[in-house]
C-alpha cells in the first residue's frame, strides 16, 4: 500500500463528505466511529446549523447519535473551505429525473467543490449518490481530474444501500465497491472496510448498473402485483392472501406487496436511469417502462376506489369529507419524496374537502398542508378515512372503532374493526356491501 490507501489504512486520513442528507449524514456518523476525521460539507445553511446544534433531521440519526458525532471530530460547515486537503472524498448529493433525462446538477456541483478544495497529493474521490452506469466517469472524472497531476486521483464508485426506516444498520450493509482500476479499487476498499463489509467489483459502470438493477427489480416487482389488484378486483380472489400464500414457498419467489405507488429517492427514479442509459446507448428496455407506468397509475386507482365506495355508499365524492393518512413515501419516515400519498391527496381534493394527516413529516417541508393528528369526534364526522401509509404511530384499533368506512390501500386494518373496510383489490361484490352501514352524518 501507498499513499491514500496507506493513510486509510492507518485512520490517518481526513475524509469530506459531500452532501449530508440521508446518505451522507450517516456515512459521516460511521467513518467518525471508525476513527476518521471527517468534514462534512452541504449547501443548506439552515440543515447545517441544526446539525451543528445537535438536532438531527434524518429519521434514522438520532439526536444522540449525532451528538456524539460531533464530540468525536464531525465538523458539517455549509462553507466549501471546510472540506479542504482531504485524503478522500465521498459524494453524496441527490440526484433525479427532469424532462426525461437524469438531473446531474448536484453531482457537477460537488464534483466542482472537489476539484477546487482537493490538495495535490494522491487523493481518492468516491461517488455514493445513485447515478446512471458511465457517470462517474463521464461526468465526475473529468471535473475531479481536470487540474490535478495525473495519476494524483483515484476515482471509485460506492453506491448507497441505505434504507430509511429499515432495521439494518450500515455495518450489516455489504457496500459495492466499483472502481476502473486496482489502485482506486484497493483504497475505497480500504475505506468502507473500515465500517461495513465491500464486494469490489472490477468498474465503475458495474456498480453503477448494480445499484439501478437493485430498485428496478423492486420496482418491477411491485408492479407486477400492482397490476394484478386489477385482475383480483374482478375474481372472487384476494390478491393479499394470494401473495401471502405464494410467500410459503421456500425457494423461487419473494413476496412484494400492492400499494397507492412507489415513491422516495429510489425506486421511481433509478429504472429511468436505465432505460434513459438504454436509449443513448441505442436499445430499449420496454419491460422497465411499462412497470414504471403501471406504478404511476395506482394513485389513480385508488382514487377511482374511494370515489366508487363512496358513490356504493350514497356519497358523491364532490359531497365527501375525506381523511386521508399519510403523506410519507413509506411507513415510519418523514420523507414525502415522490410519496404517491400526497399524489392521492392531491386528486381527492380536487373534487373533495380532503384532510391529510402525518405524523413524522415536518410541515414546513411540504407543499400540501398536513396536520399531524385529528381526533376522534374528526374522525366520526368524516365520510371516509382512507388509509395511503400505514404508519405504527396511525392507532388503526381506534381509527376503525370511530369511523364509519375506511378505504385501506395497505392491507393494515384490523380485522375485528366495526367500520366498514375496502381494501385495494377487493372484488366488486365487498365494495358495495359498503352500503350496508351508512354514513353517521
Amino acid at each position: 500500500m501507498t499513499g491514500v490507501e496507506d493513510r486509510l489504512a492507518d485512520r490517518d486520513a481526513r475524509i469530506g463528505v459531500i452532501g449530508l442528507g440521508y446518505v451522507g449524514l450517516p456515512l459521516s456518523l460511521a467513518f467518525v466511529d471508525a476513527g476518521f476525521e471527517v468534514r462534512g460539507f452541504d449547501i443548506d445553511e439552515e440543515r447545517v446549523g441544526r446539525l451543528r446544534n445537535g438536532a438531527s433531521y434524518v429519521d434514522d440519526v438520532s439526536d444522540a447519535e449525532l451528538v456524539a458525532g460531533l464530540d468525536a471530530g464531525f465538523s458539517p460547515e455549509a462553507i466549501p473551505s471546510v472540506v479542504a486537503d482531504c485524503d478522500a472524498y465521498v459524494i453524496a448529493v441527490p440526484t433525479g429525473v427532469a424532462d426525461g433525462e437524469p438531473a446531474m446538477g448536484a453531482v457537477r456541483a460537488a464534483s466542482r467543490t472537489v476539484a477546487e478544495q482537493a490538495g495535490k497529493r494522491e487523493t481518492l474521490v468516491v461517488v455514493s449518490s445513485t447515478v446512471y452506469p458511465g457517470a462517474t466517469s463521464d461526468v465526475v472524472a473529468p471535473i475531479v481530474s481536470a487540474d490535478r497531476p495525473a495519476g494524483s486521483t483515484l476515482l471509485a464508485m460506492v453506491p448507497e444501500r441505505l434504507n430509511p426506516g429499515g432495521d439494518h444498520e450500515i455495518a450489516e450493509i455489504p457496500l459495492v465497491v466499483g472502481a476502473d482500476d486496482p489502485t482506486a479499487r484497493d483504497a475505497a476498499t480500504t475505506l468502507f472496510e473500515a465500517i461495513t463489509e465491500t464486494v469490489p467489483v472490477d468498474a465503475t459502470e458495474t456498480a453503477e448498473l448494480s445499484k439501478t438493477l437493485e430498485n428496478t427489480y423492486r420496482m418491477v416487482n411491485i408492479a407486477l402485483v400492482n397490476q394484478l389488484v386489477a385482475l383480483a378486483e374482478r375474481l372472487d380472489a384476494d390478491v393479499w392472501e394470494a401473495i401471502d400464500a405464494a410467500g410459503t414457498k421456500p425457494f423461487g419467489f419473494q413476496a412484494f406487496e400492492p400499494g397507492p405507488g412507489v415513491g422516495g429517492h429510489c425506486i421511481p427514479i433509478d429504472p429511468q436511469f436505465l432505460t434513459w442509459r438504454a436509449n443513448e446507448a441505442g436499445t430499449e428496455l420496454p419491460f422497465i417502462e411499462h412497470a414504471h407506468e403501471v406504478n404511476e397509475g395506482m394513485p389513480g386507482r385508488v382514487v377511482e376506489g374511494v370515489t366508487t365506495a363512496l358513490e356504493a355508499r350514497g356519497v358523491p365524492l364532490e359531497d365527501a369529507s375525506i381523511l386521508a393518512f399519510g403523506a410519507a413515501y413509506k411507513p415510519n419516515v418523514g420523507d414525502p419524496r415522490h410519496s404517491p400519498a400526497i399524489d392521492v391527496f392531491e386528486e381527492l381534493r380536487r373534487h373533495a374537502d380532503v384532510t391529510l394527516v402525518d405524523p413524522h413529516v415536518d410541515p414546513e417541508e411540504l407543499w400540501v398542508p398536513v396536520t399531524e393528528s385529528v381526533s376522534d369526534e374528526t374522525v366520526e364526522a368524516a365520510d371516509a378515512g382512507v388509509l395511503l401509509v400505514d404508519h405504527d404511530a396511525f392507532d388503526l384499533a381506534r381509527l376503525g372503532e370511530h369511523a364509519s368506512f375506511v378505504y385501506d390501500a395497505k392491507n393494515a386494518m384490523p380485522d375485528d374493526t366495526s367500520a366498514i373496510v375496502v381494501t385495494l383489490g377487493e372484488t366488486a361484490e365487498r365494495v358495495d356491501t359498503a352500503v350496508e352501514k351508512p354514513p353517521t352524518r
